[in-house]
């Protein structure tokens, strides 16, 4: 796996204001300019991308979204960054295959063609009793099994959703999968929903707000990236691109962290892709 340098990253932050404060409606100017902004910024960026090295490889995987006014977001397509996609390649990307108890622990239902590891004893983020990674329990949820205001929330493609969790738990996880790769540059992206749950008061989940209480990071090959924040109680997407050197079996998947024995440690995710970018040369 070769990583380029910090000059090739892609991460982009397009932030639109649209209704000022409270529930205005955008006035014409308004939106004429931001839509002037936002032409000129995807315009820069298209440059940027035609004369970038053809070697590099952007180790920047976060996407920003555009902020449309009110809770509503829009995360810019894959194909405005990376215009020459291929098909997805992963194996039962969306979770809507069967799934497997692992050494036949019923706690873990892990999704068909993928594998999944865990960490266990200290976390090293403190000496209290809580402060020790377990193992976390794995569902494959169908519709079915979610309060219907859930499901915009939690499944992004077809009926299911995975869902990584423990309650009163800190967890360390690894979700890969193994698949038969030439050579090439590849773009992994994974949509993701981090239920970081600290309190419930009136029924309503209160998230934790301390930044570190989840982390994501990306694995090829077994090497891990940074660990990165998510943007806890959101719906949250991140990509990351990489070069293979050689054709074989190669390890792609994704690492997942909540350091905090929290109420209620939650990870849901659908919709994963791995899409190759260009062939080798």
């Amino acid at each position: 796996m070769k990583h380029g340098d910090g000059a090739s990253t892609l991460a982009l932050t397009l932030t639109l204001t649209l209704a000022g404060r409270g529930k205005l409606a955008p006035s014409p100017c308004r939106l004429r300019a931001g839509v002037r902004v936002v032409t000129l910024l995807l315009s820069f960026l298209l440059i940027m991308l035609a004369i970038r090295p053809q070697t590099a490889v952007a180790t920047t995987r976060k996407t920003n979204p555009t902020t449309l006014g009110g809770n509503e977001t829009l995360y810019l397509p894959m194909a405005t960054l990376y215009p020459n996609l291929g098909p997805n390649l992963l194996p039962n990307g969306s979770f809507e295959g069967g799934w497997y108890h692992p050494d036949g622990i019923p706690e873990l239902q892990i999704p068909e063609a993928w594998q999944f590891a865990w960490d266990e004893g200290p976390t090293g983020f403190g000496n209290e009793p809580w402060d020790v990674w377990v193992r976390p329990e794995v569902r494959v949820l169908p519709s079915q099994q979610l309060p219907p205001q859930e499901h915009d929330l939690f499944i992004w493609h077809g009926d299911q959703t995975l869902k990584i969790f423990k309650g009163w738990g800190a967890i360390s996880f690894r979700l890969t999968t193994q698949l038969h790769l030439p050579p090439g540059t590849y773009l992994i992206v994974i949509n993701y929903f981090p239920d970081l749950v600290a309190d419930y008061q009136n029924g309503e989940k209160i998230f934790a707000d301390d930044p570190y209480a989840g982390e994501v990071a990306f694995i090829v090959d077994g090497q891990q990236t940074d660990w990165e924040l998510p943007r806890i109680g959101q719906q949250d997407q991140k990509f990351y691109p990489f070069t293979l050197t050689t054709a074989g079996t190669h390890q792609i998947g994704v690492a997942m962290r909540g350091r905090y024995a929290l109420l209620n440690n939650g990870w849901f995710m659908d919709m994963w892709s791995l899409q190759q970018v260009r062939a080798a040369e």
